[in-house]
């Protein structure tokens, strides 16, 4: 609704019934402005925020840890489990023989 503020009627009713017109579409639009006020904010957090919602690297392992479990089950309960897939030929070259040789084994288990 346009309002001409050089000619105003000067009927206290319809002056009364303008403003009160004008209120309600004060209070619409604060409304309006309420409800996106915190949508902005979230989207300006989506976009321009640290990214806080990253999974922590211990919950990332205690995962994993199931995942470990229940694909070692899976194999137990597999009939055939024990049969590794044979082994490809390696592409590289043997080491010459005047170079010495020294098997290290690692007792890991503990460790883990």
């Amino acid at each position: 609704m346009r309002l001409d503020l050089a000619d105003l009627p000067s009927d206290v009713d319809l002056l009364q019934r303008l403003v009160r017109e004008m209120a309600a579409v004060v209070e619409s639009r604060d409304g309006e402005i309420e409800r996106l006020q915190p949508i902005i904010k979230k989207l300006q957090r989506a976009q321009f925020g640290r990214h806080s919602e990253r999974l922590d690297a211990d919950q990332l392992a205690l995962a994993l840890e199931d995942l470990d479990a229940d694909i070692a089950r899976i194999w137990e309960s597999r009939p055939g489990a024990e049969k590794l897939p044979p082994e490809r030929p390696s592409h590289r070259k043997p080491l010459p023989d005047h170079l010495l040789r020294e098997d290290v084994v690692l007792d890991i288990d503990h460790t883990v």
